[in-house]
C-alpha cells in the first residue's frame, strides 16, 4: 500500500512540476521568442503566425510484466509549426533552391523555415535582406528537451533531390510539432513553382547591382541604328566543373555550340519582325569558351564586356544573375544558376535534353524537369547534334 501512495506523490509532484515548467517555457512568448530573429523586417515573424494548440502532460501507465509504473511525457495538439531547413552547404544557386523550397512549404503548408548563417551570408550577398521572408535564425531548446530532425528527402543516384513520398502524402501529419530536414540539395522545383510570385517579390537585387544592370540594358538600347524594341535573352552556359559532375553521376557531356545556334534561331523566328529585335546577353563561368563559340553571332553580346572593371570579382555572381533575371526570355544549359536566372526572368525558356546521347538515360535536370513539366519550357535534345529537336515534357512523378 505505502509503495502505491509513493508512487501515486510522485506522478502528482511530476505532473505539477511539469506544468509550472511547461507554462514557462511553452508560452506563446516562449514559442515566439525561441528563434532567434537576426532580421527585424522578417515577415513570417511579424504576422505572428506562431499558435499554441495543445499541451504536454504526464502520463503514468502500470506496467502489465511488474510493479513499475511507466511515466511519459505526451504531446497532445499542435504545439508549434513544424521547424524545417536544409544542411546545403552549396553556391549561390543551390541556395536559392534552399529558400525556394523553405518558402514553400512555409506559405502553402504552414511550416516555418529556417537558413543558417552560411545560407543566409550567400543570399544577402546579392539579395536585399529586409525583402526576405525567411532569415538566419539560432534555434534553441530548454535543455532538458532535444530536436529530432527527420530527413524527408531522399536522392536519386543522378544526383537530384526529392521529398519522399510518404512525406508528400501524409503532409498533415509533418505539419506541426516537427523538425524536418529537405535534404542537402533540394530542388523542389515541382513545388515551389506553385509560388514564384512570391519568391520574386522575396528576392529583390541589390539597389547598386540592379543599376549597373539597369545601365547596361539602357547603353545597348541606345547603340541599335533603328527603333525597333529590343527583346532581350538571357544566356547562361555552365561549363568547368559541371562536365565532371554531369559524366560522373550520369554519363552526360556538355552541349557545344549547335545548342545555342538552334535556341538563337528559335527565338530571332519567334521574336525578329519589322518592330521588334532580339538581343542575346551571354555570361558563362567559361568566358573564353563563350567568346570563341557565341562570337560569330552579330545580335550575342557578353555581360563581362560591361561589366569588367566596374564589378568586383566576388560581386560578379550577383550582377551575372540580375543580368539574366532582367532579360525578357531565357537560354540555360544545366546547373541551378542559370535555371534560376530563367526563374527571375519569368519569360519563355529553352533547356537542354539528352546530354546523355541516349535514350532512356536522364541527368539529374531531365528528372527535376519532368517532375516539373514547366509552362512554356522548350527543351533541346542534343543527342544527334546535326538535327537538334524541340521538344516538350509532360507532367511526371517519377524520378528516374
Amino acid at each position: 500500500k505505502m509503495k502505491r501512495y509513493r508512487v501515486l506523490i510522485f506522478v502528482v509532484f511530476c505532473f505539477m512540476f511539469t506544468t509550472l515548467y511547461l507554462t514557462k517555457f511553452f508560452s506563446p512568448q516562449w514559442i515566439e521568442s525561441m528563434v532567434d530573429e537576426k532580421n527585424s523586417y522578417n515577415k513570417y515573424k511579424a504576422e505572428k503566425q506562431f499558435s499554441l494548440h495543445g499541451s504536454l502532460s504526464l502520463v503514468a501507465e502500470k506496467s502489465n510484466k511488474s510493479d513499475v509504473t511507466n511515466i511519459k511525457l505526451d504531446m497532445n495538439g499542435d504545439l508549434f509549426p513544424s521547424i524545417i531547413m536544409s544542411d546545403s552547404s552549396g553556391r549561390l544557386g543551390n541556395q536559392l533552391c534552399v529558400y525556394g523550397t523553405l518558402l514553400y512549404f512555409q506559405k502553402v503548408h504552414g511550416m516555418h523555415g529556417i537558413l543558417n548563417e552560411g545560407q543566409e551570408s550567400a543570399l544577402v550577398s546579392v539579395f536585399q535582406e529586409d525583402k526576405m521572408e525567411i532569415g538566419a535564425n539560432s534555434f534553441n531548446l530548454p535543455p532538458q528537451f532535444n530536436a529530432n530532425w527527420e530527413s524527408v528527402a531522399y536522392h536519386t543516384p543522378q544526383g537530384a533531390w526529392f521529398p519522399n513520398d510518404e512525406f508528400l502524402a501524409n503532409i498533415d501529419k509533418y505539419k506541426y510539432n516537427r523538425f524536418l530536414n529537405i535534404g542537402q540539395f533540394p530542388h523542389y522545383l515541382f513545388l515551389f513553382k506553385q509560388i514564384l510570385g512570391h519568391i520574386r517579390q522575396d528576392l529583390i537585387f541589390k539597389n547598386h547591382t540592379q543599376s549597373l544592370v539597369d545601365q547596361y540594358l539602357t547603353e545597348l538600347r541606345e547603340e541599335s541604328s533603328s527603333d525597333k524594341e529590343i527583346i532581350f535573352v538571357g544566356v547562361h552556359c555552365r561549363r568547368t566543373d559541371y562536365g565532371w559532375h554531369m559524366e560522373s553521376l550520369a554519363g552526360a557531356t556538355l552541349v557545344d555550340h549547335t545548342y545555342f545556334d538552334k535556341a538563337f534561331d528559335i527565338y530571332r523566328s519567334r521574336y525578329n519582325t519589322d518592330s521588334r529585335q532580339v538581343v542575346f546577353l551571354a555570361v558563362s563561368d567559361d568566358q573564353p569558351w563563350i567568346k570563341e563559340n557565341l562570337g560569330k553571332h552579330s545580335d550575342v553580346r557578353f555581360g563581362l564586356d560591361f561589366s569588367q572593371g566596374k564589378v568586383e570579382d566576388g560581386q560578379m555572381p550577383g550582377f551575372d544573375l540580375c543580368l539574366l533575371a532582367s532579360c525578357d526570355h531565357s537560354i540555360h544549359t544545366y546547373g541551378t544558376f542559370g535555371m534560376w536566372g530563367s526563374l527571375l526572368a519569368g519569360g519563355d525558356v529553352i533547356a537542354t535534353t539528352g546530354t546523355t546521347g541516349k535514350e532512356e538515360a536522364t541527368t539529374e535536370e531531365d528528372q527535376i524537369y519532368r517532375r516539373a513539366a514547366m509552362e512554356n519550357w522548350v527543351y533541346l535534345d542534343v543527342r544527334d547534334k546535326e538535327n537538334i529537336q524541340e521538344v516538350t515534357i509532360s507532367p511526371s512523378t517519377s524520378a528516374t
